[in-house]
């Protein structure tokens, strides 16, 4: 039986590795087993997850991030020592660097290969975390085409195989089809607060204001809230409930992709649900707030000029970003509305969108198995 360990840490690692061993189920002429850490969708799949993939998902750089870590290392140092009793023919760490890169590092040093699913943003900061790429991993999947090249220059084995999302929505939606999935009507705005409970904190009373100030102009419009999980869902409602809601709403819980095709435009905060807004061609606005410690960081860190996926990938401010101090409710309300009653302005970004959906996609959507696979192979 072919034995293969998977590390996910993020719901859309989660969704990309699901995808993943589906690939390898079909592509692979024989029995698989799966083992690591992972979440709802991967388990679907038949994957054994030891622990609940949400240990993993902590963001930021402030004292939420410190309290984790004992926390962190410990199911580190136990999970490696499950995967070394495994003995799988391959380690496939998906996203997640700081955990997975050590994790593949001490998996290889007892000469089991390694795979990196998705590259840090080296691209954007934290160049020198390429060396222990270098070092640690046989193989690096790459969902944005550029990557490939970065590690062309550094010796590095890298395979651009096309990004999930892009292969799997729609070029075309059919915005009525997904109002109508969902039975919702007239105007759609999605409000996408994120996952970690540091961006619950930072962003949910401020999105709320800004859509109590938006229904003041747009009275007429439902603004939809998805949420990931019923556990994100509770630390939702718990700020949701706190703050004045002068507006109609609805919220749903994993159904993030149909909100995002049901709406007419969305209000997202920065991350990799930028990208997927982006797939699905509906202009948005981005915005994110951390600490000050946080901004101190990353400012030090930081090499590109945009935050949000869709503008740094195409190299132009697409999207209107606005960022810390700036991110208050009247600052976006007043911008999301201009976008909403600029309809030219819509056309030219969704144009942009679908430029930027031709670029991600893979020509076989059974390129990362099939990586995966050919790696295992060798030298046996």
């Amino acid at each position: 039986m072919l034995k293969i360990a998977i590390i996910s840490g993020e719901p859309s690692g989660d969704i990309l590795a699901a995808k993943l061993i589906r690939n390898l189920k079909l592509y692979y002429n024989g029995p698989i087993s799966f083992k690591g850490i992972g979440g709802y969708h991967m388990k679907q799949e038949g994957f054994e997850s030891s622990y609940d993939m949400s240990v993993l998902s902590v963001g930021g750089f402030g004292f939420d991030v410190i309290r984790s870590i004992p926390k962190i290392m410990i199911i580190r140092h136990n999970i490696i020592k499950q995967l070394l009793e495994f003995k799988p023919d391959v380690f496939i760490g998906v996203d997640a660097p700081d955990f997975n890169l050590y994790v593949e590092s001490k998996l290889k040093q007892n000469g089991i290969k390694t795979v990196h699913y998705i590259s840090p943003t080296i691209w954007a900061w934290r160049y020198e975390r390429i060396f222990k790429i270098k070092k640690f991993t046989d193989i690096v999947l790459c969902v944005f085409p550029m990557e490939e090249k970065i590690y062309a220059k550094e010796n590095i084995k890298a395979k651009f195989v096309g990004h999930e999302l892009a292969n799997k929505i729609e070029e075309n939606l059919d915005v009525d089809y997904y109002k109508s999935k969902l039975n919702l009507e007239g105007v759609i705005f999605a409000v996408l607060v994120g996952s970690r409970k540091q961006e619950l904190k930072n962003l949910t009373k401020i999105f709320i204001e800004t859509c109590n100030l938006i229904a003041k102009t747009v009275p007429e419009a439902t603004f939809v809230f998805p949420i990931v999980n019923d556990k994100i869902y509770k630390q939702f409602k718990q700020i949701f409930d706190s703050v004045k809601i002068n507006f109609k709403y609805r919220i749903f819980i994993d159904q993030t992709q149909n909100v995002i095709s049901a709406s007419d435009l969305v209000l997202s905060k920065s991350g990799t649900v930028t990208l997927e807004v982006a797939l699905c061609k509906k202009p948005m606005l981005i915005s994110y707030k951390v600490s000050k410690l946080s901004e101190w960081i990353v400012r030090r860190k930081i090499k590109i000029k945009y935050i949000g996926l869709p503008n740094i990938l195409l190299d132009e401010l697409v999207v209107k970003e606005i960022l810390q101090e700036d991110a208050n409710p009247e600052n976006l309300a007043r911008e999301f509305v201009n976008l909403y009653q600029n309809k030219k302005l819509q056309l030219q970004i969704i144009d942009k969108f679908a430029k930027l959906h031709m670029m991600l996609k893979s020509k076989n959507n059974f390129d990362a198995a099939i990586e995966v696979l050919n790696l295992i192979s060798e030298g046996v």
